[in-house]
């Protein structure tokens, strides 16, 4: 991998990460004029043009001279563009690079779904000269990280702060290279999701070389061209996909098969194959808990997929379930799959109930009228067990009545656990992956 890093201030000059970096980029927009000094050994600059272009690089430097023309400029010279809005065709693209008589051609452009990732990987493979073709924001980090499969002649990253969305600091691409594990999560709405602390902190534990990204999405198309495509090792698939996305596989574990959800979704070479390790992580959490669901009566709350591997775990143990929720549908469907019994949510009480799981995305900012049953009948000898972690209004109702809480959290772990062992062939402890949660 090659790294330029785009300063952002005087400071990342006495920065030691700076040596790490083979290209150092000043922008006009941040510096008056070229740092004395800036460059170590080895290292190329560039002088960037934010705004008119008042002066020549010093000799030996490339310079990035925007859309303007490079009519008598000497040395190497970069036509840049930049699209903070959207990402075009792969046509559009391929139509502004040949408008740009740079040496090299640099096209950024913001990145609002995975498939315009594919969209820049395949027009990158269509630019017939030297180039740099990134995505922006967050989800476009993987094309920044990958350098080598979008063709690019270096890729940015910053020193102390970023200088464009979803770059990565100049230590980290050090440390990750073009060939490093890509890992993440798939969802849409999931600014929330630890998932990424707690894989991070697994892949730093294990001393393996990798990275785990949050892809939040309003749409899953172009999902299997941006797996293969950038050669994305695993995938953990949260709502509202996790019964969508079985559609876009072309295996599936026995468990995912029978509960219609995958959670994990795995690259083998090519073939996408999906798993369902929340089944995994509900049993596990209730038996770190001393939970004995046998003979118990559970309401399971929610219709998504949390609540078909919790609807299928349970019954499998003897537990006799009832689901309700928002969807009568998606409700009576889980009931059909499982065996179990569907309610309406105005037909139900608590109180009629051992064991109370939620499996809706409900937090604190969430009215507790929300809920399709009312969690305020809850009592103290009744178990509840929440799949969303952090506080909600149903364990702070659980907390002030005593009852016993199994925590979202550690189900989050140990499901986790399961996902990074598919994702690596690595065993990671529990406590690693908790704490970071």
């Amino acid at each position: 991998m090659k790294i330029c890093a785009s300063l952002s201030s005087s400071a990342d000059i006495r920065s030691g990460d700076l040596s790490k970096a083979d290209i150092i980029e000043i922008r006009t927009d941040v510096f008056d004029a070229v740092p004395a000094d800036v460059l170590r050994k080895g290292q190329t600059g560039i002088l960037t043009f934010k705004n008119d272009i008042t002066h020549k690089a010093p000799d030996g430097w490339i310079t990035d001279i925007g859309t303007a023309d490079r009519s008598g400029m000497n040395g190497t010279v970069i036509s840049s563009y930049h699209d903070h809005n959207s990402t075009p065709s792969s046509d559009e693209i391929l139509s502004i690079s040949n408008k740009m008589n740079g040496d090299i051609i640099k096209g950024a452009f913001a990145v609002n779904e995975i498939k315009d990732n594919v969209t820049l990987l395949n027009a990158s493979s269509r630019i017939g000269k030297e180039h740099i073709i990134i995505g922006m924001n967050d989800l476009g980090t993987v094309t920044r990280i990958r350098q080598k499969r979008m063709k690019n002649e270096f890729t940015f990253a910053y020193v102390g702060e970023p200088t464009a969305p979803g770059q990565l600091s100049v230590n980290d691409m050090f440390r990750l290279g073009d060939d490093c594990i890509v890992t993440g999560i798939i969802g849409y709405g999931i600014g929330y999701t630890r998932s990424p602390a707690m894989h991070n902190a697994a892949f730093s534990d294990s001393g393996m070389n990798g990275i785990y990204l949050r892809f939040d999405t309003p749409s899953l198309d172009g999902f299997e061209e941006f797996m293969t495509g950038f050669d994305i090792k695993g995938m953990n698939v949260t709502m509202p996909y996790k019964t969508d996305i079985v559609d876009h596989l072309n295996t599936l574990d026995d468990v995912s098969e029978i509960t219609g959800a995958v959670n994990t979704v795995v690259n083998d070479n090519g073939e996408l194959k999906g798993y369902n390790t929340d089944v995994h992580g509900i049993d596990m959490a209730l038996k770190m808990n001393s939970v004995n669901v046998n003979g118990k009566r559970a309401l399971i709350m929610g219709s998504g997929g949390a609540a078909r591997s919790c609807a299928y775990i349970l019954s499998e143990k003897g537990c006799d379930v009832t689901v309700t929720g928002r969807n009568d549908n998606a409700v009576n469907d889980i009931a059909s799959k499982f065996s179990v019994t569907a309610r309406k949510r105005t037909s139900v009480a608590v109180k009629g109930y051992d064991i109370i799981i939620n499996c809706i995305p409900l937090n604190m900012n969430n009215s507790v009228s929300e809920y399709p049953v009312n969690i305020e009948q809850i009592d103290p000898q009744q178990i509840v067990f929440d799949m969303v972690y952090g506080e909600t209004h149903l364990t702070d109702i659980a907390k002030k009545r005593k009852c016993m809480i199994v925590r979202g959290e550690d189900m989050l772990a140990y499901q986790g656990m399961r996902s990074f062992e598919l994702f690596t062939s690595k065993n990671v402890e529990f406590k690693v992956m908790r704490d970071a949660v």
